[in-house]
């Protein structure tokens, strides 16, 4: 099988048979500046929180109305509700025309929990923007507009995976950007577990031309050898890290009625330096 090697050299091994891993320049998570978004998308740094980005009373506003709605599962071992739309749904075999078509009729569902609580994609953007003189919007190309903001209700985790868009989505115009983050929102959160974990091993996938590797359920030696970070969901903040690393979140015990509750989307840096919002 053709790969992209020429594109991605091969790795240098350490004696245990490990890639040598980059090293981040600091382990902790660092405030939303322009700098540290900066290093964010360079992958220098593990992650930015911005704390307090809610208000308590907008927290169980937006639970609330999260709790109230008919939420979609997605099929997968663990139990994942949602509202909203996945663009690498349509990655395979799937028109364009269809994924900008969904993206502009399922926008209503989650504008009408925002509207019960507050417009947190519009929020974030705005947060971005102080921090970005190159412009913050949702992506767009010619078909249509991207969609952005899925509302997530995960108590039991989520497993291994990378998002990296220049290799997932390799027809969509999103695949021109240079960096991903991703950015979630904490409405509620757990008693016990839910940590996300993210692994410093920047998804470099060997595949052949045209090809569109499987990024969700990644075997462990993906990040042998790795350094990690793990961060708490914390009702009321935004937490945003680059999801080119692989990443998981650890199962947790919730109160009755008060389970794992966000709202996030992707973050791509352009080659203009512009940045760019999907699911």
């Amino acid at each position: 099988m053709a790969t992209l090697a020429t594109h991605h050299p091969a790795p240098l091994y350490t004696g245990a048979g490990h890639p040598v891993r980059p090293r981040w320049r600091s382990a902790a998570e660092a405030p939303l500046t322009a700098e540290n978004l900066h290093a964010l998308l360079d992958d220098e740094i593990p992650a930015i929180r911005i704390p307090g980005f809610a208000s308590p009373a907008e927290c169980a506003a937006f639970a609330q109305a999260v709790s109230d709605a008919d939420l979609s599962y997605y099929s997968v071992k663990r139990r994942i509700g949602y509202i909203g739309l996945a663009q690498y749904e349509y990655r395979w075999d799937r028109p364009k025309s269809d994924y900008f078509r969904d993206a502009a009729a399922v926008e209503a569902r989650r504008d009408a929990v925002q509207a019960r609580a507050f417009d947190a994609v519009g929020r974030l953007i705005d947060r971005l923007a102080a921090a970005s003189p190159a412009g913050v919007g949702i992506a767009e190309e010619a078909g249509g507009r991207y969609y952005a903001g899925i509302i997530r209700h995960a108590s039991e985790g989520v497993d291994l995976h990378a998002d990296w868009a220049p290799v997932n989505s390799p027809a969509y115009d999103i695949a021109a950007i240079d960096a991903q983050l991703g950015w979630n929102f904490y409405a509620q959160e757990l008693v016990e577990g839910g940590e996300t974990t993210i692994h410093h091993a920047p998804w470099t996938p060997a595949h052949a031309p045209g090809e569109i590797p499987q990024s969700y359920g990644l075997l462990p030696e993906t990040v042998a050898g790795a350094e990690r970070f793990t961060f708490r969901a914390v009702a009321g903040d935004v937490v945003i890290f680059n999801t080119r690393n692989p990443h998981e979140i650890a199962g947790g015990r919730a109160a009755p009625g008060h389970d794992r509750i966000s709202i996030g989307s992707f973050i791509g840096r352009l080659p203009s330096g512009r940045l760019v919002l999907w699911s």
